[in-house]
């Protein structure tokens, strides 16, 4: 018999094309998954649910959304995807509220937003290079055009785990050495 991994409470902050893809394969998977974003996103999201309209095929998923940066309250993985000039604002909102432990995600353009997550958050901050083509032709809706797959690192326990949960929730994930 198989055991059944619990997954953990993931929070996407900056819930745009980006988080709205990757927290999206989180929440299709079964993952607790609360999206952080704009108020027109949040209301959509929590009124219709999320439509992930991949290359497969389109799916609504019920997920819930908020505009209050305190959600990550309950979460031990979260995805930042904020824009790269708001990384050390966002992160140093979420400090005070960021259980011990969790890990921060930086699905971001640019190559030094974990280093600036860690100084303004103190916590492990792993940096990724994100391959997808996605944008939201409306809030709420995630339009998946091509690709979608990750490369974190540097290797270690963390990011392998991390990258067999991104694994887990269908999205392809490397490990940089």
């Amino acid at each position: 018999m198989s055991e059944i991994q619990e997954w953990p409470r993931i929070a996407v902050v900056g819930a745009g094309a980006v988080g709205g893809y990757f927290g999206g394969m989180f929440a299709r998977a079964g993952a607790p998954t609360v999206f952080i974003g704009r108020k027109h996103f949040a209301d959509a999201v929590n009124s219709k649910g999320l439509v992930l309209d991949k290359l497969q095929g389109q799916e609504r998923i019920s997920v819930t959304a908020t505009v209050e940066v305190s959600a990550v309250r309950d979460c031990s993985v979260i995805l930042l995807c904020v824009k790269a000039n708001d990384t050390s604002a966002v992160a140093k909102q979420m400090a005070r509220f960021l259980q011990p432990g969790a890990i921060v995600v930086c699905l971001q353009n640019g190559v030094d937003n974990a280093d600036r997550v860690r100084a303004a958050a103190n916590v492990v901050a792993v940096p990724a290079a994100v391959y997808v083509a996605v944008s939201v032709p409306e809030p709420g809706w995630v339009k998946h055009l091509a690709r979608g797959d990750l490369i974190i690192g540097p290797r270690s326990k963390v990011t392998t785990d991390l990258a067999n949960l991104f694994v887990r929730a269908g999205i392809s994930c490397g490990i940089s050495d």
